[in-house]
């Protein structure tokens, strides 16, 4: 019969392989994680903002004078050139005014004539000389302001383009604070949009940008004419002014979702900014080599929401890990999910 301390120790070594087995590290297999083929694309660095259309010239044209309005001679709607009669006002009196300047303007010429034949054989004094000289001028001189007065009654198109909703009829007495019709330039289209303060050394003028509104699916294209030499202090904003040369379609005042071209590469390394590791030695990623993680330290260039510009420690053809970057490690084994 076996003593218990003999059976003890007969179960001791069981005990101690039962022991070391649960204590053994289980193997674990290779991490799955998303991966990013690197190839060299073009790429630009663009910012998205909203933005107002403006006719390129407009106004809202109104009389100099308070006056009857006599004569309409512009169809609601229409295009019209520089200088076409849109609207005329009375100016009845002004006529007779400058018909009676005339005459005596005839006859203040007439008496000049005289005194200048007079003046040399000393039959007029030097001052009644002067006298009618001073006449003759003062009546040219209302002369020329009668002819303005009466410019002024008749209202005209200051520059090229179409009319819209007149705002008055035939009799109606008007006045400098009467609007009578607007006048718009829609040939060209400007558009106005705001940038963050923090773009503000990225924008030139001449530089190109790209716009939709909405309603209409076709792209148009613009380049920034103007740029506001201040930050508006309340919005933290700089205001752009660009031009669109061919605006088929587009109305001022419409909404306009602007796309700016900051920056452009013809060829470089993108990668999707979730693959980028900070490290206290600058910036990196994991790369995929012989079916393991290794780190590799990289400088980056423009950054994006989405993608990072990597400008050197990578080469096409790299296989970037962008996902599960927390549980990988230096030498770690990686499968891909989804395959380049």
């Amino acid at each position: 019969m076996i003593s218990s301390k003999c059976f003890r120790l007969l179960l001791l070594p069981l005990f101690w392989a039962e022991v070391c087995a649960q204590s053994a590290p289980k193997k674990t297999g290779p991490l799955n994680a998303e991966v990013y083929l690197v190839k060299s694309a073009p790429f630009a660095q663009t910012l998205s903002t909203v933005g107002t259309l403006r006719a390129n010239e407009s106004v809202t044209l109104v009389s100099e004078l308070s006056r009857r309005l006599v004569k309409i001679q512009v169809q609601e709607g229409s295009d019209v050139k520089t200088g076409d009669l849109l609207f005329k006002l009375d100016d009845s009196d002004l006529q007779a005014e400058l018909t009676e300047i005339e005459a005596r303007l005839k006859l203040a010429a007439t008496n000049k004539e005289r005194v200048d034949n007079l003046l040399p054989r000393k039959a007029i004094s030097q001052q009644e000389f002067d006298i009618s000289t001073s006449e003759l001028r003062i009546l040219e001189a209302k002369r020329e302001i009668q002819a303005v007065q009466i410019s002024k009654t008749e209202i005209r198109a200051p520059f090229a383009g179409r009319v819209g909703v007149r705002q008055v009829s035939e009799g109606a007495y008007v006045s400098p604070t009467t609007p009578l019709i607007t006048l718009q330039d829609v040939s060209r289209i400007k558009v106005d949009f705001p940038l963050p303060e923090r773009y503000a050394g990225e924008v030139k003028t001449g530089q190109k940008f790209s716009f939709t509104v909405a309603g209409n699916g076709h792209a148009f294209e613009g380049a920034v004419t103007v740029i506001e030499p201040a930050i508006e202090a309340v919005t933290r904003s700089l205001l752009v002014r660009g031009l669109c040369s061919a605006p088929q379609g587009l109305l001022p005042g419409g909404f306009a979702e602007v796309t700016l071209t900051l920056d452009k590469i013809d060829n470089g390394f993108m990668v999707p900014s979730q693959a980028i590791v900070p490290s206290p030695r600058g910036q990196g990623l994991y790369l995929i080599e012989n079916g393991k993680a290794r780190m590799q330290s990289v400088d980056i260039g423009i950054r994006t929401d989405e993608q990072v510009q990597i400008l050197n420690g990578i080469k096409e053809g790299d296989v970037v890990v962008t996902t599960n970057l927390l549980r990988i490690r230096p030498g770690v084994e990686v499968t891909a999910a989804n395959p380049p």
